[in-house]
């Protein structure tokens, strides 16, 4: 019997499935297409993806095949969102075509040990209280499959989610945009946006001379998603919104997208969980929707990793729905406030758009959404406990150690295990077997001031801050930790 089996091999489930073989857990991924897709389809990778990648060695792979981009959109704001403000270890956006990052995430995946096997699709499943019985289709046969648990990574339409009985509200389609991944006989060097009453587009480089081009027109957004988009359309379209057609060429996909709206009603059903797009879909707005599943694979691996290991302590699992669906619901608000911006026609709705954009011009507003669309910043439980330091529960990010082999802690997290910093010049005692412990230094003229007063920091597998303690007694401090790591594992 499997320890999981994941439903999709696209980026959230093959990077869910490295992160089980990391603690060592027996997983399969199936993926019903026979080949990978070739699309670019999400060419945004953000700055907390590439964070979480380099806390496991991985994120100069990345870097190497796409192009940084140092500014961001919000909506069609005509102010650019500054990604060198975020205090991310890596402070831009990298354009990467998807079938680029599979690759490489399959890659990874298959070297840690996973199974990934394609041209089979998940049919049915039954739940007993100790496993899931998983029928899966492969050409013209069916096979039952037993896993300990299943998680559903396999898109909106996710026969995991359905075969759970997990409700998925929410919104149908009411506007359209379209996309065009194209060649141009007028390159760019850099990202071009354009809005007015005809509506709003964008236009930037991915990588090998290929150019991502995308616009919402006022007069062609009530078309169906489902209505072909052809090379003259894009031309046109172009024309209209930018006045000039950039010398469109060779087209590579043509498509429709629309704002469908939706999030799963629980995230668990039983020994059954969803993440990635089976768990929530938006308007893909400010290229959110692939690293929002990197965070949800993230924030599950070591969680679920755990409780198969018999480790988690009560309610650990659980946590993974509690946490990760304010996340979504964070994310759903801001691209249905941009897709206001995408759409504006009226004079109410351009002059919001330009007060926004002025908005964006002040510093700590633009930092702010900034860190929100690399995907720091999203929301987190408040930590009650009397005394709890303001860091407690955020994300880890950027935190500069006077350290020659570590000048940050991504290189202390490749384990994938909890990390214990020592900050106080005076060694916290070891607590636990599955800890890894580091005395060192925060680089003082880096930091920034919340870290001054830190003598201690506790680093939950995914980057996220379980506990930051102040006390300068070792002892103390010890026991503080230890009273929050007993959240973590037992």
């Amino acid at each position: 019997m499997l320890d999981v089996l994941i439903a999709g091999a696209g980026p959230v489930g093959l990077w869910l499935a490295a992160e089980l073989r990391l603690h060592g857990v027996e997983v399969a991924v199936v993926e019903r297409r026979a080949a990978p897709d070739g699309r670019s389809r999400a060419v945004g990778m953000q700055a907390g993806t590439l964070d979480t990648f380099a806390t496991r060695g991985l994120a100069q792979r990345f870097i190497e095949r796409g192009t940084p981009v140092p500014t961001g959109h919000f909506g069609a704001a005509t102010t650019r969102l500054d990604f060198s403000t975020v205090g991310a270890v890596h402070p831009f956006m990298l354009a990467l075509g998807q079938s680029v990052t599979e690759q490489l995430l399959e890659e990874h995946a298959v070297a840690v040990g996973a199974q990934v096997l394609r041209g089979q699709e998940v049919v049915s499943l039954t739940q007993s209280p100790d496993a899931v019985e998983v029928v899966i289709r492969a050409g013209g046969t069916h096979r039952t499959v037993r896993a300990r648990w299943v998680v559903g990574c396999d898109g909106t339409r996710s026969a995991v989610r359905q075969a759970a009985g997990i409700d998925f509200p929410g919104q149908d389609t009411t506007l359209t945009g379209w996309l065009a991944d194209i060649e141009l006989d007028d390159p760019l060097t850099a990202p071009l946006a354009a809005t007015g009453p005809a509506g709003s587009f964008l236009a930037a480089p991915i990588g090998d001379g290929v150019h991502r081009l995308a616009g919402l027109s006022t007069a062609t957004m009530h078309r169906g998603t489902g209505e072909p988009l052809t090379l003259e359309e894009v031309r046109e379209q172009t024309r209209t919104l930018l006045g000039r057609d950039l010398g469109i060429r060779n087209p590579r996909w043509l498509s429709r997208y629309g704002n469908a709206t939706r999030q799963a009603a629980r995230y668990r059903a039983g020994r059954v969980l969803v993440a990635g797009d089976a768990a929530h879909m938006f308007f893909p707005a400010g290229g959110q929707g692939m690293n929002l599943g990197i965070q949800d694979a993230t924030n599950l691996g070591w969680k679920l990793a755990a409780t198969l290991q018999d480790r988690a302590p009560d309610g650990l699992l659980d946590s993974y729905d509690t946490e990760r669906r304010p996340a979504a619901r964070a994310v759903i608000d801001n691209t249905r406030a941009q897709l206001a911006l995408f759409a504006a026609a009226s004079p109410e709705q351009i002059a919001l758009r330009e007060v926004w954009s002025a908005a964006l011009a002040e510093p700590q507003t633009n930092r702010q959404w900034a860190r929100r669309i690399a995907g720091f910043d999203d929301p987190v439980s408040a930590d009650t406990t009397p005394g709890a330091h303001p860091l407690n529960g955020t994300r880890l990010a950027g935190l500069a150690l006077d350290a020659a082999d570590a000048p940050t802690a991504h290189p202390l997290m490749h384990h994938g295990r909890p990390l214990l910093l020592d900050l106080g010049g005076t060694r916290t005692p070891c607590l636990a077997d599955g800890v890894e412990q580091r005395a060192v230094t925060v680089n003082t003229e880096a930091a920034h001031a919340i870290w001054r007063d830190v003598t201690a920091v506790l680093i939950r597998p995914d980057a996220r801050i379980a506990w930051a303690g102040t006390d300068t007694d070792p002892q103390r401090r010890a026991a503080d930790c230890l009273t929050a790591l007993r959240t973590l594992c037992r």
